[in-house]
């Protein structure tokens, strides 16, 4: 017999050594599926690292583009992350210990609430490299660096465009998303101070703004409120119909992210006031270009969220791989901050002269085709 002792309980020889012969198939294949499962692991064998926005608009798709251009170039792959329904914090908590349970070694977010992310960011920063973007943490200890814009700076940017849309003065609303979170107070104190100007001539102004305490002088401009809509474009539209129903009299509404300036255009043509009342943005929205194209817009300060995105992997990628040196560089200040720098988008043809280390101003048929070639549109 071919395999004696072989035989089942019912003496039947040829089924006991079916049986044992489909035991032995089975053992040789598994060393074979675990040469194969390494295998497969070592051709994917790449770092992982993530970007985490805080919320879902057009914007944080050019970071995305950003992001996986920078992937391709160093080699590493990256997992984009966006919370829906304008974005909490919560979200982007479960996002974050989903990723460090796949075994992320680095990660980039723009916290939705920075002040009480903070302490869970420290302990997320003790695991893999954290960095910021496009939002600060107000504790520095939390993240390796902050890769942004100057949002004081920026925010001067939108006073400024105020000012050459206002020159007058006169009452203005300022909307945006969230006051918690780090670039709504600095963009909307760099506007204020740009208008009163200088930040040494608005000290109890400034203490008025973060009491909330309206209507609120700063130069030749009233500040009747600061309207906020939890991310939501809808929102942001209503509470703008409603500042036109009770101030008729408003003369400028300003849009500090980048869904509302296309709402607030929204309000201004269903009341139809179009080109009485000044509006000025932030961001790239399609509308809001549009907008300034068909003069109904003065302006928009951007960004450069591709860089955002870039930047970003690039940098975690290094990090990841124990490279310090990365964060060895001239444009990082004491406070490890990049700062990637914004532009002012305006119709006219832009007065060049006004060019320095802190505001460039584009004409918005060049910005607008510039940024069609990076979306492939």
């Amino acid at each position: 017999m071919l395999f004696p002792n072989c035989n089942d309980s019912k003496g039947n020889p040829r089924q006991a050594v079916g049986r044992l012969s489909r035991r032995r198939l089975f053992a040789g294949l598994i060393p074979l599926c675990l040469m194969l499962f390494v295998g497969c692991n070592r051709s994917s064998d790449k770092i992982t690292v993530a970007f985490i926005s805080n919320n879902e608009h057009e914007f944080w798709k050019i970071a995305e583009r950003g992001t996986q251009k920078a992937a391709e170039e160093f080699g590493v792959n990256v997992e984009f992350k966006m919370p829906s329904g304008g974005g909490t914090s919560a979200a982007q908590r479960r996002f974050i210990e989903d990723l460090l349970a796949k075994g992320v070694r680095g990660i980039a977010i723009s916290p939705n609430d920075a002040v009480n992310q903070t302490p869970f960011l420290k302990e997320v920063s003790q695991q893999v490299p954290l960095i910021t973007q496009d939002s600060d943490v107000p504790d520095i200890s939390a993240r390796r660096c902050y890769i942004g814009t100057n949002n004081v700076l920026a925010g001067r940017a939108v006073g400024a465009l105020v000012k050459e849309a206002v020159p007058e003065g006169g009452k203005i609303v300022i909307y945006v998303g969230k006051l918690d979170v780090q670039n709504a107070i600095e963009r909307r104190k760099g506007v204020v101070i740009e208008l009163a100007g200088g930040e040494d001539r608005c000290q109890a102004e400034l203490k008025k703004l973060e009491a909330g305490e309206y209507p609120i002088q700063f130069g030749k401009y009233t500040l009747i409120d600061t309207m906020t809509d939890d991310g939501k474009q809808e929102i942001c539209r209503s509470k703008a119909d409603d500042t036109l129903t009770k101030h008729p009299d408003v003369k400028c509404l300003i849009g500090l992210w980048a869904y509302n300036p296309p709402a607030l255009l929204e309000a201004v043509k269903a009341a139809g006031k179009t080109r009485q009342i000044a509006i000025v943005g932030f961001d790239e929205n399609e509308e809001t270009l549009q907008g300034i194209k068909d003069g109904y817009v003065a302006g928009t300060v951007v960004q450069n969220p591709f860089m955002f995105g870039y930047e970003a992997v690039r940098i975690l990628a290094r990090l990841a791989q124990g490279d310090e040196s990365v964060l060895d560089r001239p444009d990082i200040d004491e406070k490890k901050r990049i700062y990637i720098p914004h532009r002012v988008i305006t119709k006219k043809q832009p007065d060049f002269t006004k060019n320095s280390d802190e505001h460039r101003w584009v004409d918005v048929e060049m910005f607008h085709a510039e940024l069609k070639a990076l979306k492939g549109s």
